[in-house]
């Protein structure tokens, strides 16, 4: 199997979990319109806008063999972030009514969380641009540090 193929097998099983996160009806017109169950096939779930991102990031990279186990553990910690803040916002709504100390504790362990996370992808990214040639650090630059911030809410910066 190709490393295309095994990547875009990889994408498929990661978006369908990660999927929640986004919701709405973003990134329809990249054949998850309503158009599709029409014409018999199934209705597939718009592929979240981290993946894209991440896979075009992966794509302009051409990475060398050696560099893929490093760019990968640098996607995982940004999809684990992810994953821990469409966890929490599902969790929020339920524990709204807990006791005010307890939220205050609650929200204290849940930024040390946050910021432990983002330190992970931090390590994670010094290393990957560490293996980056010149011209693979020029392609990085700025994406490797604003892709970082896409599971929070902010954009990627066009690169």
């Amino acid at each position: 199997m190709s490393r295309r193929a095994a990547l875009a097998a990889a994408l498929a099983v990661v978006a369908t979990s990660a999927s929640a996160q986004f919701g709405g009806r973003r990134g329809m017109g990249r054949g998850g319109g309503a158009g599709d169950a029409a014409k018999g096939g199934e209705r597939r779930e718009p592929t979240p806008p981290l993946e894209v991102t991440l896979h075009e990031f992966h794509e302009d990279l051409k990475l060398a063999a050696t560099q893929e186990p490093l760019f990968e553990r640098y996607a995982e910690a940004i999809r684990a972030l992810a994953n821990d803040l469409a966890r929490e916002r599902s969790r929020s709504a339920s524990e709204a009514k807990a006791a005010l100390m307890a939220r205050v504790e609650r929200n204290v362990d849940t930024m040390r969380n946050r910021l432990a996370a983002v330190e992970d992808i931090a390590a994670a990214a010094k290393t990957l641009y560490a293996s980056l040639t010149a011209e693979q650090q020029t392609l990085a630059d700025p994406r490797l540090a604003t892709l970082m911030l896409l599971p929070l809410g902010a954009k990627p910066a066009a690169g």
